[in-house]
């Protein structure tokens, strides 16, 4: 039989797993800095590097960054850092070099305490989720030259596949001075960097991202006294390659800081007052393209019998995804071991996600935030200390052609975080988290690949009656009953008066006559 075919290429996922990594080890002060006499709290953030597909395995590697805020013996507030290398796998069984790996870091817990006067003990839970995909192709059957197209039944397969997956990443730098009412810098005591409304456009082999970089810097004065926090913002706006992209593609990027470098400069008035900066920004892109097919599902040929060679194509499908924002709000109340606040000077969060439930058109996603806060006691012999606690959320998500049983992923990440304080012992954490859902489904369909065309003997086509009264049933259409009774649908159509072949009720009774 003559017959035309398309090409399908379409993602499968291999496999998806999520491991948690712990992580221990010690942060040793250099020579420069004074003893530990209090560690007040540890910040850290983890930076992915790179991720390979390899047999029945992804393995990536990624850096650990730690920051150590402590008190001195003098009272006052000081930092030290370490870099720690990560070079593990996840067991994805199937994965196959080659493939295309997905790899996505988070840190879900830090617990820091001081060791001995020189060095202070951590020990930070990692939350590792990899994917490995790849690419499932066939040739399929669109149509049949040698069979009327009354006589063919075509489906509609909608499939995704991906453009362009690399990992890239790009630098800023900013200078800024701080303003009159800012004291001038000592030591920086920490530098936090994080991406707020990042928007993505596909272009012509590439992707437009733009967005906010929130800069909070705490420091201590050369005029001495307590931690001064200074917040800017940084805009950016840049063009990232992702070859075979246009503008119909979807753009999955993932931004994340991979390094903050900065030295403290003079401004005009001879004051270290002029912040230097260049961020290095990670960027993995992923685009894809959404594709609608026409394929044949079935067909049927007067007097004569059809042979299909079928096969299962098996991929995942793109079925939403959105970008939104949920509110989170709480009153956060001190331990009763904790000195009493006189003023909070900076409020931090990282957002930890616990469950995520799909139901029909909607994504419900359960989570916290670990908030940390760092105030000033009035206390002369704690003058400085800081506080974290965990404020739970749930936010339902708008997610349209979501069903039970499919795959829903969701980052979420602060975009601001402010506060009220309530009392000396109470106060009131707002936050603005910036969402983003991605929902799949997986799916297997079977698909024509060759027919083969077979006469029906002449016993077969004698046993069908001439003439038949038939009672429709549920589930029956005209074509159905046209391949089954040897005629055409509009053979029936004419001789039923049936001004439309797709409209038929149960319990219409209709004359089939046998096409001879």
């Amino acid at each position: 039989m003559n017959y035309i075919t398309e090409h399908i290429s379409a993602d499968s996922i291999i496999g998806s797993e999520s491991v948690h990594l712990i992580q221990e080890g010690e942060v040793l002060l250099p020579d420069s800095k004074p003893d530990i006499d209090i560690v007040l709290r540890c910040e850290a953030s983890i930076v992915p590097e790179e991720s390979r597909a390899e047999e029945n395995r992804l393995s990536y590697r990624g850096r650990l960054i730690i920051n150590v805020l402590y008190c001195g013996k003098d009272k006052s507030v000081h930092s030290a850092g370490a870099e720690v290398p990560i070079n593990d796998f996840i067991a994805i069984e199937g994965a196959q070099s080659g493939m295309l790996p997905h790899i996505s870091m988070a840190i879900s817990n830090v617990e820091c305490k001081k060791a001995n006067e020189r060095k202070a003990s951590y020990k930070i839970m990692c939350d590792i989720k990899g994917s490995v995909t790849d690419t499932a192709e066939v040739e399929v059957v669109t149509d049949i030259y040698d069979i009327p197209k009354e006589q063919q039944l075509s489906k509609t397969v909608n499939t995704t596949r991906t453009l362009c997956l690399k990992r890239e990443s790009f630098t800023i730098t900013e200078e800024t001075t701080l303003p009159a009412t800012k004291l001038p810098v000592s030591e920086v005591l920490s530098v936090s960097c994080n991406i707020t409304d990042p928007e993505f456009k596909p272009v012509d082999d590439g992707v437009e991202a733009r967005g906010d970089i929130s800069v909070v810097m705490l420091y201590t004065s050369t005029e001495g006294g307590f931690p001064e926090v200074y917040e800017f913002d940084i805009p950016f706006d840049v063009s990232l390659e992702a070859d075979a992209t246009d503008t119909d593609s979807i753009a999955e990027v993932e931004l994340y800081v991979r390094d903050c470098y900065y030295d403290i400069a003079e401004n005009d008035e001879g004051e270290p007052k002029t912040i230097n900066m260049d961020i290095n920004i990670g960027a993995d892109i992923h685009t894809l393209c959404s594709e609608s097919h026409e394929i044949l599902s079935d067909a049927y040929m007067l007097n004569n019998d059809i042979e299909f060679d079928e096969t299962k194509l098996c991929y995942s499908y793109v079925v939403c995804k959105n970008r939104g924002q949920c509110p989170v709000k709480e009153a956060v109340s001190l331990a009763d071991d904790c000195p009493d606040m006189l003023q909070i000077f900076r409020a931090s969060g990282t957002v930890y996600t616990d469950d995520i439930s799909i139901y029909e058109n909607r994504v419900v996603l359960e989570g916290a935030v670990n908030v940390d806060i760092m105030y000033i006691t009035g206390n002369d012999d704690m003058p400085v200390y800081s506080y974290s606690d965990t404020v739970p959320f749930t936010q339902t998500i708008d997610a349209r052609g979501a069903r039970e049983g499919m795959e829903a992923e969701v980052y979420a990440g602060i975009a601001h975080i402010g506060f009220n304080m309530l009392s000396d012992r109470e106060l009131e954490v707002r936050c603005a988290l910036n969402t983003v859902t991605t929902v799949r489904d997986k799916r297997c369909i079977s698909m024509i690949t060759g027919a083969e065309l077979k006469p029906v003997s002449k016993d077969i086509i004698d046993a069908i009656p001439g003439i038949t009264l038939y009672v429709v049933k549920k589930g029956d259409t005209l074509w159905k009953l046209a391949g089954r009774f040897n005629t055409t649908v509009g053979e029936i159509a004419r001789i039923n008066d049936i001004e439309n072949p797709d409209l038929i009720y149960p319990n219409q009774k209709l004359v089939i006559v046998k096409n001879v």
